[in-house]
């Protein structure tokens, strides 16, 4: 007999496999290669002379990540300057997200889900990726669930200490980064539409128009203690927006790459039944079981993505809507724990187990992929050179925005960065040979949909890199997610 005793015990263990795998999976390649977005956007702040400095500099289009950069700077003065501890902050939030999704699960939807889920986020090679970084989108997904949890809470509950807890959950998810504001917005809109149905149809809730209040007020007093702790950034918060500019391209390609993040495997044909079976079952319970849950999520996973296909801005990047991951596994989950709820008590847990490793199929080709391919290699085209470079007299330069970054790992050569063919030809006056390294050129990465204006390169490195393209010789390749090329020139 499956009793509640076996249940809880059953979904304990998928919270023990989920934390398992989510720790292998997530330490795997924990020490590959700093990237560019790490280099640029996170270490210059981890590293700066004050604390202060985090909250005085956004960067050039919202690189700093407050509360990231907060936790690395301490991470690599307590660990050392390495990628692991530069990582260690986003890993840590990455696996307490597996446990907040699984006590979201289980205070709302039941245990089984909040297994489920569970494991589906350890396993989401999303969330590996973002949970392995040096930057603040683990902290995003894992303050977005934490914030609507409490929100939910409270709103049933209608108790001070959800609503305090709410308000701090939220207040560090706009610290971990900007877009917590879609998570904020669809809590906002989901009052709102709570407030309607009660004054204009009358119609019960779940909650009081008390805990409706309540949740008003505490919306705005996050949002108070937000604004507050940005005030000092807000010069250069304003500086960002101003570069914003709206753009008229079709963002077809940009939804097909989210839905295909989000669900692993979705793009086949396997993966289309398996996922439309498992989302329909998941969403008819929340119908039936909770029909405020269902609007929040609902809310939270269509208004954000409307609103920004609207606007329509420039760099529209499928990592701003991470804090969605979560909650569509936990449909998924729901899913799950529905089909598998229909068969005898003593094969509830073996029928979840067999749906997971169905997922857990469909999504192992992203997995591998994910694991089994660094990011930027970076340090790897550096040691490459160091290695072979046997002349002192040798010189090695790099190109584009992202090239800049090479120096990072360059302790016994100087990487320089020409910017017109004038400026190459002094530093090659007098070399016999000569290195490029290149990588994350942006005309070659713009997304064929994507404006090229937003993906052009300074003019005189554009000469630059058409001159080594047609004098230089390609020795060395790393097909990291981003690519990177060693070239060379002997006069």
């Amino acid at each position: 007999m499956n009793t509640p005793e076996n249940t809880d015990r059953s979904a304990l263990l998928l919270l023990g496999l989920a934390l398992l795998a989510g720790i292998v999976l997530r330490c795997w390649n924990i020490t590959q290669s700093f990237w560019w977005d790490e280099i640029w956007s996170t270490l210059p702040y981890a590293k700066a002379h004050s604390v202060w400095h985090i909250f005085t500099d956004l960067g050039y289009y919202f690189n700093n990540h407050l509360l990231n950069s907060l936790l690395v700077r301490y991470s690599i003065k307590v660990f050392g300057e390495s990628e692991w501890a530069a990582r260690l902050p986003a890993l840590l939030m990455g696996l307490l997200a597996i446990l907040a999704v699984f006590q979201f699960g289980k205070l709302f939807l039941g245990t089984l889900c909040a297994g489920a889920a569970a494991l589906l986020l350890a396993f989401s090679p999303f969330h590996i990726d973002h949970s392995t970084e040096a930057r603040g989108y683990a902290g995003l997904a894992l303050f977005a669930i934490l914030s609507s949890f409490y929100f939910l809470k409270a709103m049933k509950e209608n108790q001070a200490r959800a609503w305090v807890l709410y308000g701090v959950c939220t207040v560090l998810g706009f610290c971990s980064h900007t877009f917590m504001a879609a998570v904020s917005a669809s809590q906002a809109c989901t009052v709102l539409l709570g407030a309607g149905a009660v004054r204009w149809f009358h119609a019960p809730l779940p909650c009081s128009a008390r805990a409706l209040r309540s949740a008003a007020v505490s919306l705005l007093c996050a949002g108070a203690v937000t604004a507050l702790i940005y005030s000092p950034i807000l010069p250069a918060f304003t500086e960002n927006l101003g570069k914003v500019r709206l753009v008229h391209v079709s963002r077809l390609p940009f939804l097909v790459s989210l839905v295909t993040l989000l669900f692993p495997g979705i793009e086949t044909v396997p993966g289309v039944v398996v996922y439309g079976v498992l989302l329909c079952s998941g969403m008819y319970v929340f119908l039936r079981k909770d029909p405020v849950l269902l609007v929040y999520l609902a809310v939270l996973l269509l208004l954000p993505l409307f609103l920004y296909l609207l606007i329509n801005p420039m760099f529209v990047f499928e990592r701003y809507f991470i804090f969605a991951l979560p909650f569509a596994l936990l449909v998924v989950g729901q899913g799950i724990a529905a089909l598998a709820g229909r068969v005898r008590p003593r094969l509830r847990m073996p029928a979840a187990l067999a749906l997971l490793a169905l997922v857990a199929w469909l999504q192992y080709p992203a997995i591998a992929g994910q694991l089994g391919r660094d990011r930027q290699n970076y340090r790897e085209a550096v040691r490459y050179v160091e290695a072979v470079n046997g002349r002192a007299g040798d010189l090695v330069f790099s190109l584009g925005y992202a090239g800049e970054h090479f120096r990072y790992y360059a302790s016994e050569i100087t990487v320089h960065t020409p910017e017109t063919p004038d400026e190459l030809s002094g530093l090659m006056e007098g070399r016999e040979r000569a290195w490029c390294l290149i990588t994350a050129w942006l005309p070659d990465i713009r997304p064929p949909q994507e404006d090229e204006a937003l993906y052009a390169e300074r003019p005189g490195q554009a000469e630059i890199y058409n001159y080594v393209k047609d004098h230089f010789k390609p020795v060395q390749h790393f097909s990291s997610r981003y690519p990177v090329d060693v070239y060379f020139l002997e006069q």
